[in-house]
């Protein structure tokens, strides 16, 4: 394979474009629309209520105020979605080599990707997606190669795999891109949520001016520390694994097993099972359709999803990065990121009242209020022959574990050491699903996510100040 040009994932300082793939520059451009009618109709209620003391939002031909409220904080959490979304230089290129010279695990998530019809009376659903944000850029070292080393712990003839940081190096987030753009525009719509509070609780106006510094402070911590922890892996040097030392590490490679790897059940249902995982975690969740009444004593209906039961669980592996193997202890850990499910059933709730295959247990689960119309069964996984990056305690492996591995005296000093999922003062333990390139190029820069935000608080916290005095 040609060797990376590590140039390809270089940020510019300012890289503004449209956010990609195709269905969210769509999405895009309605949010788009959306805001501008946002300015035409809640600028102009809010003026009148606030400036010129007329109380347009209960009018029968205008805004409800629940409505109005709603509006807002769905185009607030639209503007910043999709500016997560927002297409940089490096993803773009990303996503051309992916297109262009497709690794093997891609070809085949796009041959089986998409919704599978299991039953149409029943309504039952498999879905799988056909892309994969965090897999494997470049070909990894594929399963028939890895027996040529008598050891799993030694080095591959391959060498380092092509997607170490230290072959196409450390990417970072540009400073200012379309999503901060879009953090900026979705202050207008923070400020309408604030000022339509009032009037709704029926509380004296100026109260929106206590209201409004309050949820940009909230904005601005959550931001951060969101943010923060997007960047964690820029902060620290990515070791290779035959010369990692004992203490906190940084590791990219690929996950090997140890041994034999349980087959995953999802709910104690053999028709949901998934093979190859060594961290696995599921879900099951409901859709509920409830009754409600509004403020004016109307009947409403709404849909929501409402978590029933989940587990998660993994085994030991190898984390290789083509110099050498270590194991890692996964129970040791708190925190995985696994990315977007890998597999989701679906059905109705009418098809999975009828299913015979139910156990007693399920068949007297109760689901709380409301009418349950779906079921959904979600699993996320690292599995084997996946991309990996680990924050953790490189420690000596007791003997016992030693022997029970068949560690022997040929096998590289690397192999007596475990990775465990310890803190310290400067790194938290982590396992996340993908290589460092893959999970760095989805963060944003702490100017968009820190810098951004506090001066947009402080700038609210102001005004709201001037307001407040003088109103």
């Amino acid at each position: 394979m040609v060797r990376p040009d590590p140039s390809m994932f270089q940020s510019k300082m300012v890289d503004i474009q449209i956010p990609m793939p195709w269905y969210y520059s769509i999405l895009f451009i309605a949010i788009l629309i959306g805001y501008v009618a946002f300015l035409a109709t809640a600028a102009y209620l809010h003026a009148s209520y606030y400036i010129f003391d007329n109380d347009n939002y209960l009018r029968d031909d205008g805004y409800g105020l629940e409505t109005l409220f709603i509006s807002q904080v769905l185009l607030f959490l639209a503007l910043i979605f999709v500016g997560q979304k927002a297409d940089t230089t490096i993803r773009e290129n990303i996503r051309k080599i992916k297109e262009q010279a497709p690794t093997r695990d891609s070809r085949i998530r796009m041959e089986a990707g998409g919704v599978e019809l299991q039953s149409f009376w029943r309504g039952a659903y498999v879905h799988r997606p056909s892309s994969d944000d965090l897999g494997w850029v470049f070909d990894p070292p594929q399963m028939e190669h890895w027996s040529a080393s008598k050891s799993i712990f030694q080095a591959d003839e391959s060498g380092l795999i092509k997607e170490h940081p230290s072959i196409v190096g450390t990417p970072t987030p540009p400073d200012f891109t379309t999503n901060g753009i879009l953090v900026i525009m979705s202050s207008l719509p923070l400020i309408g949520i604030g000022l339509t509070v009032p009037p709704m609780v029926e509380a004296e106006a100026r109260v929106a001016f206590i209201i409004i510094p309050i949820l940009f402070l909230i904005f601005a911590v959550i931001s951060h520390f969101v943010g923060a922890s997007g960047r964690v892996a820029i902060e620290h040097v990515t070791e290779k694994v035959r010369s990692v030392a004992v203490g906190d590490t940084e590791l990219v490679g690929q996950v090997r097993n140890l041994g034999q790897i349980p087959i995953v059940v999802v709910d104690n249902d053999p028709s949901k099972s998934a093979e190859d995982l060594l961290l696995w975690e599921w879900l099951y969740d409901v859709e509920i359709e409830e009754e409600y009444r509004d403020s004016k004593g109307n009947r409403q209906t709404r849909r929501y999803w409402r978590t029933i039961d989940s587990d998660a669980g993994g085994s030991q592996f190898v984390l290789h990065d083509g110099t050498g193997g270590i194991v890692v202890e996964t129970s040791s850990f708190s925190r995985k990121s696994l990315g977007q499910p890998m597999i989701t059933w679906s059905c109705s709730h009418a098809s999975y009242s009828q299913l015979k295959s139910l156990n007693l247990w399920k068949a007297v689960r109760t689901y709380g209020s409301g009418t349950v119309k779906q079921h959904r069964w979600r699993l996320w996984g690292l599995g084997l022959g996946d991309p990996c990056m680990i924050h953790g305690a490189a420690k000596t492996m007791p003997n016992e574990q030693i022997e029970n591995y068949g560690i022997s005296n040929t096998d590289p000093p690397c192999s007596r050491l475990v990775m465990l999922g310890e803190d310290s003062e400067t790194m938290k333990a982590k396992i996340w699903r993908g290589s460092e390139l893959t999970n760095i190029t989805l963060a944003e820069s702490s100017f968009e996510t820190t810098t951004i935000p506090v001066v947009m608080m402080l700038v609210a916290t102001t005004f709201s100040t001037i307001f407040y005095l003088v109103g």
